[in-house]
């Protein structure tokens, strides 16, 4: 009989310890999902982007899409850097808008260093350091919109090509420097579309 009830307990503990390890797996397949979701909501890739047109990012999204191009957002606008440089997008011949509000977290009432503010496409640039560097592809970062040599937005297998004052540029379009007045051509097969070499830029920009 004792070794009966000692079997039952051990059978008993048994199931207890199987159903123990299933309980901690199912715990980790649960938490690689919930990270996989985590980053997948805040990666830099954070909406998914077809063809344009394509939107600023959503005001819960904004935050998440600065911090991934590398900036801050401000209570107000730098003072020590401003100037502007005007961006235009090409894809398949046509123009695509370059949306207000990128780099705008208004429900925080914050901005980034680098952001635009009506549909123009020109792109903003306050710092309070003299120090800093911004580049092509951290507004494109913020933006949310991939942008390489072989994709703009979820736009693939053809060369994306980037002209700096109507010249083409070699290297990662996304190294491309902002310096002030500078006029940015990003194209996805432009075909006949003529590439603007200047851009007029209004006063105190």
């Amino acid at each position: 009989m004792a070794r009966a009830r000692k079997g039952r307990r051990s059978t008993w503990l048994g199931v207890r310890l199987d159903w123990f390890g299933v309980r901690v797996a199912l715990g980790a397949v649960a938490t690689a999902v919930l990270l996989l979701g985590l980053r997948g909501s805040h990666g830099p890739g954070l909406l998914a982007r077809g063809a344009p047109p394509w939107p600023a990012p959503a005001p819960s999204a904004v935050a998440a899409g600065v911090r991934a191009a590398g900036l801050p957002l401000l209570a107000a606008p730098g003072e020590v850097v401003r100037f502007a440089v005007h961006l235009d997008v090409i894809v398949d011949g046509k123009p695509v808008t370059v949306p207000p509000g990128i780099g705008v977290d208004a429900r925080a009432r914050r901005t980034s260093p680098v952001y635009t503010s009506d549909d123009s496409g020109i792109v903003h640039v306050a710092s309070d350091s003299d120090q800093s560097v911004f580049t092509l592809g951290q507004f494109f970062g913020e933006w949310q919109v991939p942008l390489s040599r072989g994709r703009l937005g979820g736009l693939r297998a053809s060369t994306v090509s980037v002209f700096l004052d109507g010249s083409p540029v070699t290297g990662p379009p996304g190294s491309v420097l902002l310096t002030p007045h500078l006029q940015i051509a990003v194209a996805y097969r432009p075909g006949p579309a003529r590439v603007p070499a200047s851009y007029a830029f209004p006063a105190g920009t």
